[in-house]
């Protein structure tokens, strides 16, 4: 705001300062004749004493008197024949020299040339304003400009911040946010079509998350019903071929009714913090708690787990049920890739803010994927199966779990060479009044 501040007045003072220069060059030209009409009525008494004085001093006299004059008057004052400033006039000039009319040179100082007796002809050259002056009144002046340029740009600046502050609210996820302007402001027409925008991307977005909640709920009763069908047909009788096509339906089944869970969540996340429950939570425990979750799967796949707690507080304000959630689904991810060993650690900085972090060993993520991991149903080219790359979905779960928290979830690399995700939950909990996109 302060550059464009800076940027207005420049072209003010550059607009003033052509102004001027126009003004002293142009109007000389325009209004020569008004002008000199204007200065030969100022100087009629002047002129009337001048040619008077020269008269009553004739012959031998003139010259004395002529003397005391230049005395008098200083160097602003000079005596010349009319052949020796004929080459520096224009033909009107001229003329009206000869015909005794007092000639005007400038109009911003009193620069002039007045016929005498016996062909002299006196020029008088004074400023108005001396140079100190001058400089003060066009201090004045930008100092005018600058004061009124910024009882303008006040009330500009001040509605193009609130258009700021809403449109960055609105990117973070808060689409309720709209911008309130006096129909007098400069910009209130952009705050009106702001708005409309806003109001339309809010019913585009809540009628996509109501849909997906719909489906993801309605498809849970059929899924239960086909789980608890292909129960019923499992019987002793049943041939070997058909125990193991029922049991490919089970898992089939199982992974829908996965999918739709996730869903589920991931549709509950994106309503925003009412779906948090915070309250104290020990740090300790929450850890044991994900670790005991993902031992059996770990040791299954002959993997370590480092554990490093010691930086971590006590106690931290958070949603443990969906913070577990997120770090199980870090785990997870892990235990994919990893080669030998998965590190989780927990800790604080210097904010007071509740660090926790999920690194392995494996073959990391490439620069140009990262920017997507968080995306919805995306899977880098190495895990479309959904056998090993899942369905896409737990990075964005971690994602909304640290948005509703008012933190963020960052990738980095691991010094092992794999992979390291970042979850940063801060100390200070604004999720009460947090949307997620």
């Amino acid at each position: 705001m302060l550059r464009s501040l800076i940027k207005l007045y420049l072209l003010v003072v550059l607009g003033a300062g052509l102004s001027v220069a126009l003004i002293n060059h142009a109007f000389p030209l325009l209004f020569r004749e008004r002008l000199t009409e204007e200065a030969r009525e100022s100087f009629r008494a002047f002129t009337f004493i001048l040619n008077d004085y020269v008269q009553r001093h004739p012959g031998a006299q003139r010259e004395t008197a002529l003397a005391e004059l230049r005395r008098q008057a200083g160097t602003r004052f000079e005596l010349l024949t009319l052949e020796d400033l004929a080459p520096r006039l224009n033909p009107d000039q001229l003329n009206d020299l000869r015909a005794g009319k007092l000639v005007l040179l400038s109009m911003y100082t009193s620069d002039y040339i007045l016929p005498l007796p016996d062909g002299l002809v006196a020029r008088s050259k004074f400023d108005m304003l001396d140079s100190g002056i001058q400089a003060l009144a066009y201090v004045v002046v930008a100092l005018a400009m600058l004061f009124s340029v910024l009882f303008w740009v006040h009330y500009h600046w001040r509605d193009l911040r609130k258009l700021h502050e809403a449109s960055q609210a609105f990117g973070a996820g808060r689409l309720s946010t709209r911008v309130q302007l006096s129909r007098r402001s400069n910009i209130y027409d952009l705050s009106r079509q702001f708005n409309e925008m806003a109001g339309q991307i809010e019913a585009s977005i809540q009628q996509q998350r109501d849909l997906m909640h719909g489906i993801s709920h309605e498809l849970k009763t059929p899924l239960a019903r086909l789980e608890f069908g292909l129960a019923l047909l499992d019987s002793p009788q049943a041939s070997e071929r058909e125990r193991e096509r029922q049991l490919a339906l089970c898992k089939d089944v199982r992974e829908l009714d996965e999918l739709v869970t996730e869903l589920l969540t991931l549709s509950r996340l994106e309503q925003g913090a009412g779906q948090a429950v915070l309250t104290w939570v020990t740090v300790a425990e929450l850890i044991d708690s994900v670790v005991a979750d993902v031992a059996h799967d770990i040791a299954e796949r002959a993997l370590h787990l480092s554990l490093h707690v010691n930086g971590a507080p006590e106690q931290h304000v958070c949603d443990a049920r969906l913070v577990a959630r997120a770090l199980l689904n870090l785990l997870r991810n892990s235990m994919r890739y990893a080669h030998r060993t998965i590190f989780l650690r927990a800790e604080a900085n210097a904010a007071g803010a509740l660090i926790l972090s999920v690194e392995d060993d494996g073959p990391g993520i490439a620069p140009e994927a990262r920017a997507r991991v968080f995306e919805p149903f995306y899977r880098q080219d190495a895990s479309r199966d959904r056998h090993t790359g899942g369905f896409g979905l737990g990075l964005s779960i971690v994602r909304r779990v640290a948005l509703v928290h008012g933190g963020d979830v960052v990738l980095d690399d691991a010094r092992t060479g794999g992979a390291r995700f970042i979850i940063t939950l801060p100390a200070s909990v604004v999720a009460h009044t947090m949307k997620i996109s």
